[in-house]
């Protein structure tokens, strides 16, 4: 029997519940996407010609959490306004990988905030595609590193543990992790009655669990 394998780019699951998510619901669906990318925001300084400050950050997460309705949030368009004010958005940056990945998760707020208000199904598939793709590119660093980096073994045993929906896309610890999170993100969406439940009910499983020692600095 061929074994069945699914594009992590290309993935009718994931268009299928994104397709059956009212707005709301694919509001925090894109939301916990971007919060599942926040490490490298709050764990790792940003280099200082960026000119941003931790407060703009912290400011920017914090008024995206709430409201979680896909309408157009005054106090989060203010705080991305804010961030964009910076005067990273105004020079050339040649950055590492480090910095890249908080490049990236930074546009994935920008894009959020220019979704709501319509907060469509191709805004919201963009959104989180953004963390899957980020995630994929978590393991070709890691890959590709002449670095030895502690907690290989857990990875690899992680990866022989996981079952077989994920085990179909093929692809490694990191993006492996996102997937899995992500999809029980989405369990616990479809199953809500309420917004007030989102935050009682979903916010601690947003994140991937902890990592074996060494294994996640970013998801």
């Amino acid at each position: 029997m061929e074994e069945r394998t699914v594009d992590w780019r290309d993935d009718e699951v994931l268009s299928a519940r994104i397709s059956a998510m009212n707005r709301p619901r694919r509001h925090q669906a894109a939301f916990l996407a971007l919060r599942r990318l926040q490490a490298p925001l709050l764990g790792i300084e940003m280099p200082a010609d960026w000119g941003i400050d931790s407060a703009v950050v912290d400011a920017l997460l914090r008024s995206g959490g709430a409201p979680l309705d896909g309408e157009a949030d005054e106090v989060f368009r203010q705080a991305v306004a804010e961030l964009c004010a910076a005067p990273l958005f105004e020079s050339e940056v040649d950055p590492e990988f480090a910095e890249l990945f908080q490049l990236e998760t930074i546009g994935g707020w920008l894009l959020l905030g220019e979704a709501l208000g319509e907060m469509s199904e191709v805004q919201t598939d963009g959104i989180i595609s953004l963390a899957r793709e980020l995630a994929n590119s978590l393991d070709t660093f890691m890959d590709d590193s002449l670095t030895v980096v502690e907690g290989e073994d857990l990875r690899e045993r992680y990866l022989a543990g996981i079952d077989e929906r994920l085990h179909a896309y093929g692809v490694g610890y990191f993006a492996s992790r996102n997937l899995e999170v992500e999809g029980k993100c989405h369990e616990a969406i479809e199953m809500l009655s309420t917004l007030r439940s989102f935050t009682k009910d979903v916010w601690r499983s947003s994140v991937p669990p902890a990592a074996p020692r060494g294994g996640s600095s970013v998801l």
